[in-house]
């Protein structure tokens, strides 16, 4: 059976068991404890948040792109929040860095989780924090050659969405996704989608001063007009309209 882990006061006794392998084998150590403990076992990803925090502050920086590298070679699910925490907390210096290593680890990981999980929590973030730079490093992305990259644009654009990002710069957001509204890779059109219907459930007004693009261009993908109308949709029940 698998062991759950369902507490801080138990991450913080395996990130201490963690953490004394750190310090006696270094980083081969503590991946190899970390995939043990804590990856092999069920936690919420809330606490996984937690372990990244823990063993962020405990490693040596330049070792730390080397742990999220590692972590994502072994491929459990959970490993990839580790990743995006990490990688995130990273970015207060140097955003496009972890811009950098999240499309990597995202390219070679292959699946729509890798892509979510860490799309969310570095491109995610990334806007919310450092918008301008963020957004800088997006539009660059779009471009890239592996489609699983560009479809954690859209977690990302929809987390920061979510979480508040002001009206004014999600409208700049959503330019980028209408760049991808013509796309044919089954995960772009998941992922923007995903983005779209968000935009359209916060900011309605943002569709609406689109409209002719969105619904009247014959090169918008029938998927994106899709989830922007399920986004309106759900914008007018909320409102009880």
């Amino acid at each position: 059976m698998i062991e759950s882990i369902t507490g801080k006061g138990e991450i913080k006794a395996h990130v201490q068991q963690i953490i004394e392998q750190y310090e006696q084998g270094g980083i081969e150590a503590l991946s190899l404890e970390l995939q043990k403990t804590i990856l092999n076992a069920k936690v919420r990803f809330p606490l996984l948040e937690f372990t990244a925090e823990l063993l962020f502050d405990a490693m040596r920086p330049k070792e730390q792109l080397s742990l999220c590298h590692k972590i994502s070679k072994e491929g459990s699910i959970g490993g990839n929040v580790i990743i995006g925490i990490v990688l995130q907390k990273r970015m207060t210096t140097d955003l496009e860095e972890s811009f950098d290593h999240a499309s990597k680890i995202i390219s070679k990981g292959g699946q729509w989780y890798v892509s979510d999980i860490i799309g969310e929590r570095v491109f995610g973030v990334g806007l919310l924090q450092g918008f301008e730079s963020a957004l800088r490093e997006l539009e660059i992305l779009k471009d890239h050659e592996d489609p699983w990259v560009v479809r954690a644009i859209g977690p990302g654009v929809h987390y920061a969405t979510k979480k508040g990002l002001e009206k004014g710069k999600v409208k700049r957001a959503f330019k980028l996704l209408l760049e991808l509204r013509s796309s044919k890779q089954p995960m772009v059109k998941s992922g923007i989608g995903w983005a779209a219907k968000t935009v359209a459930k916060f900011h309605p007004d943002i569709i609406k001063e689109n409209a002719e693009i969105i619904f009247e261009d014959k090169g918008t993908g029938a998927w994106f007009i899709r989830k922007v109308r399920i986004g309106l949709e759900r914008n007018a029940y909320a409102k009880g309209g």
